[in-house]
């Protein structure tokens, strides 16, 4: 196989070289996701850092030259995939992109699960230190728990009783008034 060359069906379908470079070229599309959207959410906030003179000469050539590296690494990746199939190009960053995505969220879905694992694992380790009650014991204990609910709201009705105003507290006004 030579670059350049058309491959018929049959080869492409197989793992032959074709396809070999291909996966190789979406891994190194794919990994470059990262840095291109790094760059395209800096991209405006740069320009306007250095237009109003807040960042310096050295930075923004920095910037400069990573924007410029990634512009090349875009291009070189475009001229790449039209050589492995013609018209590529024109598709190989967004299908990398959905890729990207896909693997972004299967790997916090995974996170996610592994997470309510060990959560779940955490709990069933605190239910088993907690004591075996028995179903007698259990109904003691509920026993206990609803009588002191009572004694708790016996005290607070209990405890308004004569908590109104005073006797006489309106009387003396009225006989102000008088």
């Amino acid at each position: 196989w030579e670059p350049g060359q058309t491959i018929d069906p049959a080869q492409a379908a197989a793992n032959g070289p074709h396809r070999v470079l291909a996966q190789a070229l979406m891994k190194r599309c794919i990994a470059d996701i990262p840095l291109v959207t790094h760059i395209q959410k800096e991209s405006a906030g740069m320009n306007k850092l250095y237009s109003q003179s807040m960042c310096s000469v050295k930075q923004w050539k920095t910037y400069q030259a990573a924007e410029q590296l990634v512009s090349s690494e875009v291009e070189e990746v475009r001229a790449e995939a039209d050589e492995i199939e013609p018209g590529w190009s024109q598709a190989i960053w967004r299908q990398a992109m959905q890729y990207h995505n896909m693997l972004k969220n299967r790997h916090e879905m995974e996170a996610k699960a592994r997470e309510q694992a060990a959560m779940q694992k955490l709990q069933m380790e605190e239910e088993a230190k907690k004591p075996k009650l028995t179903p007698e014991q259990q109904a003691d204990k509920m026993a206990e728990e609803l009588i002191k609910a009572e004694e708790r709201e016996k005290a607070s009705k209990g405890s308004f009783k004569g908590a109104g105003m005073k006797k006489g507290f309106l009387d003396g006004k009225k006989e102000a008034k008088k």
